[in-house]
């Protein structure tokens, strides 16, 4: 089975793209079969390399013999094509899966993603913190109520810049729950509100807008309104430091508000300080005043923090601390602290994080980037255009129901004119009306216009996509190639296992009887049966030595001797553990004890019973050589997985015989003996 599945995997490398030019090169087809001609030069190729020379010299025998394989070999996917295993579903769902997976990076613009990797690596070097006030954009919004926002949010940063107190305009504006105070439903106490504080971040820790403003800004800088999906965002920089970390373990000693008064708080911190500050250990003081229930029997550790797991008053402490040094206290919104790092992780390089990266970065939005950008190139390249008027006209047909999901198109529309073009696929109105109504959806209701256009540019963007996509094998012999040789790789998989593998398995009686006519070929070597002791004991090996070579002489029977052994021993718990044996037959080389103690001396006795030196000093190992067995012919059920092999084989043998019977094939002898 596995000269198969070798042969499967090696010979199928390369032959997608074999027979392209054909009919342009007559003179040079080398062979034919089952009505597919193949040239000499594209044989050649494969054959050197699945070539097993490493000067690339062609050896007439090994030439001989690659060609009775490749004439199997494309039998095979004959047969397998005319039995419909390349209709069937799962075929159909396996080579469109790989085709997805290979097809992936040629549907990205590789110049696109090569920079949104290193810009995220780059940004990932640096830490920053932030204070944003949003003005939420309502879902159902027109034109005019997204100006409104873009305006008040204008307003908002005029104020800023005249030097009005970020967090104050952030509890009255932001549309960000988490700015402004709150009742806590439980306590009924006031949860103060982070007035747009959003603490320290890195890169792809935020939706990508809002990363690249705050990455293009200076600390201190007040940003125009950036827009995001959830509206637009002013944003101020407070920090900005290289990363110091990619993660961190931390000790810290933390004094809660929800505890204590404020004064309280102040007053056990500072007693922890003098007491850190007189020698005092960081474990002791950590016992006596932290109030974090998780890590004070753990010596205050938090392990695998990283830059926005921490509360931002941390960041800025550990920004400017010491590896192993404690901070001075500090207070956070939930209280007082003092932290330790006990351990910094540096930033892996860009190699060690580089398919991180582009698996994140795959997730995030900045991925339709690359996408788009494909599509713009392949506008270009395909002829792209369009008639944009036409969409007005499909403006004024759409109503509100389309948000109900219940819109129809109406009876008298008929309008078939092409509303786009790449290549040679046209995209009608018809077409685009029809994607409107087959896509809508119950949903909030939105400003009509924009609600079509939206639909214009995805139907733009999904057919340019797509049909780029089917014009990559054309364009890229290496891609088809590697998908041809997939695909012809699962047909031959399939029909072996019809054929062969599935057959020499069901087929239980036909495997019993080449069983029985090859009997002759299924033989034990001679063998030495023989039990092996293990005993996890210091005792003499002398004294066991005795006492098995009695149990020899009196005929004892393996329950009988374990249970002297553990008298003798004085093992009166877990004697099971501590005294094993096994019986079994070994030919020589199926161990190596038995072939030290056994093989190496086959004039030995029956009975004979040997220590092995190679045990340690809390456990022997005695072999007791109860018999030699000559030669002798196996069952089926001692070699079936050997004789199931071999039914294989000779199944494979059959199979390919009656493919030279059905299918025809032509060796060009003359072109053919070119071949050097």
């Amino acid at each position: 089975m596995r000269k198969i599945l070798f042969f499967c995997l090696a010979v199928s490398l390369g032959f997608g793209v074999m027979a392209q030019s054909v009919a342009d090169s007559e003179g040079d087809v080398v062979l034919e079969v089952a009505g597919e001609k193949i040239l000499k030069d594209d044989f050649v190729k494969m054959f050197k390399k699945n070539s097993s020379s490493k000067d690339g010299s062609i050896s007439q025998e090994e030439l001989d013999e690659y060609l009775e394989l490749f004439i199997n070999y494309k039998m095979k996917l004959s047969q397998a094509r005319e039995l419909g295993l390349d209709t069937l579903k799962s075929y159909k769902d396996e080579t469109r899966q790989y085709r997805q997976q290979m097809v992936a990076p040629y549907l990205n613009d590789a110049t696109v993603s090569r920079q949104l990797v290193e810009e995220a690596y780059a940004r990932l070097q640096e830490i920053v913190s932030a204070s944003h006030i949003l003005i939420n954009i309502p879902a159902n919004a027109t034109p005019k109520d997204t100006l409104a926002a873009y305006n008040k949010a204008l307003d908002i940063r005029t104020r800023l810049l005249n030097g009005e107190d970020f967090a104050t305009l952030a509890k009255q504006f932001s549309d960000d729950p988490s700015a402004k105070d709150r009742i806590d439903e439980k306590t009924k106490g006031i949860i103060p509100g982070t007035g747009g504080a959003l603490g320290y971040f890195t890169s792809m820790s935020m939706i990508y807008p809002f990363e690249t403003a705050c990455y293009s800004m200076k600390v201190g800088d007040i940003s125009m309104p950036v827009r995001t999906r959830f509206g637009y965002h002013i944003i101020k920089l407070v920090d900005r430091v290289p990363a110091f970390c990619s993660s961190m373990d931390i000790a810290h000693i933390w004094v809660s508000f929800g505890k204590h008064s404020e004064e309280e708080c102040k007053e056990l911190i500072n007693k922890a300080w003098n007491e850190l500050n007189e020698g005092q250990s960081y474990v002791d003081v950590v016992k006596k005043y932290s109030d974090d229930s998780y890590s004070v029997n753990n010596g205050g550790l938090l392990k695998n923090q990283t830059i926005s797991s921490l509360p931002p008053e941390y960041i800025a402490v550990l920004k400017g601390t010491k590896f192993m040094e404690y901070s001075k206290p500090f207070q956070s919104s939930i209280g007082w602290h003092i932290v330790k790092p006990m351990l910094y992780k540096p930033v892996p390089s860009f190699e060690e994080q580089r398919a991180s990266i582009e698996s994140r970065i795959a997730k995030d939005e900045r991925s339709y980037k690359t996408i788009e950008s494909f599509a713009e190139k392949a506008k270009k390249e395909y002829g792209f255009t369009e008639q944009r008027e036409l969409v007005s006209e499909i403006i004024g047909i759409v109503n509100d129901s389309v948000f109900e999901g219940h819109w129809v198109i109406p009876s008298d529309f008929n309008n078939n004119e092409e509303l786009f073009r790449i290549g040679d696929y046209s995209f009608t109105v018809l077409d685009f009306v029809k994607k409107i109504e087959s896509t809508q959806t119950k949903q909030t209701p939105t400003y009509i216009p924009d609600y079509v256009w939206q639909i214009y540019d995805d139907a733009v963007l999904e057919q340019v996509v797509k049909y780029a996509d089917s014009r990559l094998e054309e364009k890229h012999p290496e891609l088809k190639s590697m998908i041809e040789e997939f695909n012809n790789g699962i047909l031959i998989f399939a029909i072996t296992d019809k054929m062969v593998w599935n057959q020499s398995i069901a087929d239980t009686a036909g495997l019993r009887e080449y069983f029985l006519e090859n009997k002759a070929k299924y033989n034990w070597e001679q063998r030495a049966d023989v039990t092996v002791w293990n005993l996890n004991t210091d005792v003499e090996v002398s004294k066991i030595e005795k006492l098995l070579k009695k149990a020899v002489r009196k005929g004892w029977n393996d329950e009988t001797i374990k249970t002297k052994l553990a008298k003798k021993l004085k093992i009166k718990e877990d004697i099971d553990k501590n005294i094993t044996y096994k019986w079994n037959k070994y030919e020589k080389g199926d161990n190596k004890i038995i072939d030290a103690l056994c093989w190496s001396d086959t004039t030995q006795q029956d009975g004979t019973v040997r220590y092995y030196e190679g045990s340690n000093s809390n456990k022997r190992v005695f072999v007791i050589l109860n018999s030699w067995l000559e030669v002798s012919s196996k069952e089926l059920e001692d070699c079936k997985g050997l004789v199931t092999s071999d039914y294989q084989l000779f199944l494979e043998k059959k199979w390919i015989e009656s493919l030279r019977e059905k299918y025809s094939y032509k060796v060009n002898q003359e072109v053919y003996k070119m071949i050097k």
